[in-house]
């Protein structure tokens, strides 16, 4: 096997329960901390599929995460527009 090719065991069933809270899974709740705060940056208006109810559980996480990448992709990384300072 060549040196930069890296093998990654295939993760076992048990680690994704979909019942399981959110609380116990610290990288989720910390990927859904990060997205909520990008979430917050972007127009409501641009938001209209993202869940707007709590995150409690791994597979509400899994749909949030996947929601909040599908509309980062869909936005094209566009930086958010700048407002004038009012006078």
């Amino acid at each position: 096997m060549p040196p930069h090719i890296v093998k990654v065991p295939k993760a076992p069933r048990s680690s994704f329960n979909m019942h399981r809270p959110l609380s116990k899974n610290t990288l989720l709740l910390n990927q859904v901390q990060h997205f909520k705060e990008l979430e917050a940056k972007i127009p409501d208006e641009d938001c209209g599929d993202i869940p707007r109810e709590p995150i409690e559980t791994e597979a509400q996480a899994s749909e949030y995460i996947k929601k909040m990448t599908d509309l980062l992709h869909r936005r094209g990384g566009a930086h958010p527009k700048k407002v004038e300072k009012a006078t």
